[in-house]
């Protein structure tokens, strides 16, 4: 999918593999694209070392995951599955190129701390990119240097204490529908062989996470995101509408 060039994405979520977006921040793409905020998603591999499904069926699945979450554009940066590395100059290249053609304004990547080297390697590379991205001359003739405002990451196997927590309540059914999308990930088959992506109980955890921290805001699904610098307010309009939780709504 191509966005329209007259549209620049406001915000981007970056996944190491085709399915990680959907999984850890979803339901706020959803949300935002409910909200007419014009989305995108770059996936850095085609998740070539799967141990289920092939890049062409795993291509379709994320196709159709974007188009159920409302994304504008979804990009897949082809870098080797397992082998994402923030020091190599072609891969920050890469990255720097896709921000600066899409030129989104609030940008969203995994967290430094993970189970997964690419989901570590990714935060870094994504890091380096996005400040190298600002330089103009840093790749020069390869599209105007744009640094988005922000930067977030967002959880995956290993959770954190987030800056902020994003009521996915009213786009739970798109987030899920979308994890679903990934069938030859989550689905399974006689020929499919187990992971922890396809074990019965994989959606109950997201749920369950999600229910986790839509309780700390008083909602009934959030999406926790953490913030590498403080956040600051031009108005305060924001602040005074943020979801909190009723008092005693954990004590009685």
């Amino acid at each position: 999918m191509s966005p329209d060039p007259t549209t620049p994405i406001q915000i981007l979520a970056i996944g190491a593999h085709p399915d990680d977006v959907e999984i850890s921040c979803g339901g706020t793409l959803a949300l935002a694209a409910r909200q007419g905020v014009t989305v995108g998603i770059l996936d850095l591999t085609r998740g070539e070392l799967s141990t289920n499904g092939t890049v062409e069926e795993r291509a379709e699945e994320a196709a159709e995951a974007a188009r159920i979450l409302g994304v504008a554009a979804r990009r897949n940066a082809g870098l080797p599955d397992g082998g994402v590395d923030p020091l190599d100059p072609e891969h920050t290249r890469s990255v720097v190129r896709a921000l600066r053609a899409l030129r989104p304004a609030i940008l969203l990547t995994h967290a430094p701390v993970d189970r997964h080297p690419d989901h570590v390697e990714t935060s870094r590379l994504v890091d380096r990119a996005w400040y190298l991205a600002g330089l103009r001359q840093f790749d020069p003739g390869q599209g105007e240097p744009h640094r988005p405002e922000g930067r977030y990451h967002f959880a995956s196997r290993i959770g954190f204490h987030p800056t902020f927590v994003v009521d996915v309540t009213p786009a739970w059914e798109e987030k899920r529908r979308a994890i679903l999308a990934h069938r030859t990930q989550v689905g399974r088959g006689e020929a499919t062989r187990p992971t922890p992506l396809n074990d019965p109980g994989f959606l109950s955890r997201i749920e369950a996470r999600a229910r986790h921290f839509g309780s700390q805001i008083g909602v009934l699904y959030g999406e926790p995101f953490r913030a590498t610098e403080p956040l600051g307010f031009r108005t305060l309009d924001a602040l005074l509408r943020t979801a909190r939780p009723e008092p005693g709504a954990f004590t009685g």
